[in-house]
């Protein structure tokens, strides 16, 4: 019942926020590893290069690092922090390099539904954006929900053919006159097709629909992206 309740929620929240926009496009590179250090902890890292709109050149690099606990086989916490470089135009359509720094705290509930592997994932970012010779300080928490469900794979889902579903919401919860001066900050939803080649290495291919709210209106993309995952 509560796995409906949220699955409800985020196709209401991508409903919501498709609203009257140009829609641009993007292709993400992400590459994922998790390295086990002893049964209870684990180092994370995460690389991703996006491109800009329609496929031309790099727009922003994200590297995420963090060390996790593990509770037990399902729960986790983490501690972490993120760089976020983007390249955006200015007035004179120059591009210019715009920094992002944050620490977070991440809580991670893994489980299963029969074959179906389920992750519910909560964030809370505290961000340091520069901008305009200035830095600026804005707290975010995130809360993301994915399935991914065996289409043709062996009994214990060690290796085959897997659909993936995800969803995730991003609320500004501090200083959001600092960001778009909303609580809502933006949605990812995310459908894929992937193929898992042992427990330790996952390839995925799928569509994201990114709606980010703006000052005024929503700015809206249509994202590519090939996932990568390895754990050891």
């Amino acid at each position: 019942m509560i796995i409906r309740k949220l699955w409800a929620i985020a196709i209401l929240c991508t409903i919501a926020f498709n609203t009257a926009a140009q829609t641009e496009n993007s292709g993400w590179l992400f590459i994922s590893h998790t390295q086990q250090i002893n049964k209870k902890f684990d180092v994370l890292a995460d690389l991703q290069f996006r491109s800009s709109d329609q496929l031309n050149d790099l727009s922003a690099l994200l590297f995420r690092t963090a060390l996790n606990y593990n509770i037990n086989k399902k729960h986790a916490v983490a501690l972490g922090y993120t760089f976020l470089g983007k390249w955006e135009a200015d007035e004179m359509q120059m591009k210019v390099f715009t920094p992002e720094n944050r620490i977070y705290q991440q809580y991670l509930f893994d489980f299963n539904t029969k074959r179906t592997e389920w992750t519910l994932r909560f964030r809370l970012e505290q961000r340091f954006i520069n901008q305009e010779n200035r830095t600026d300080f804005s707290q975010r928490a995130r809360a993301f929900i994915a399935a991914q469900i065996p289409i043709a794979a062996n009994a214990d889902f060690s290796k085959g053919l897997y659909a993936g579903v995800q969803n995730e919401l991003f609320l500004t919860v501090q200083n959001k006159d600092k960001v778009n001066g909303h609580m809502f900050d933006q949605n990812r939803s995310l459908a894929s097709v992937g193929y898992r080649w042992s427990k330790k290495i996952d390839t995925a291919f799928g569509y994201m629909f990114w709606s980010q709210k703006e000052e005024e209106g929503y700015a809206k993309t249509n994202v590519w992206q090939l996932m990568i995952t390895t754990s050891f």
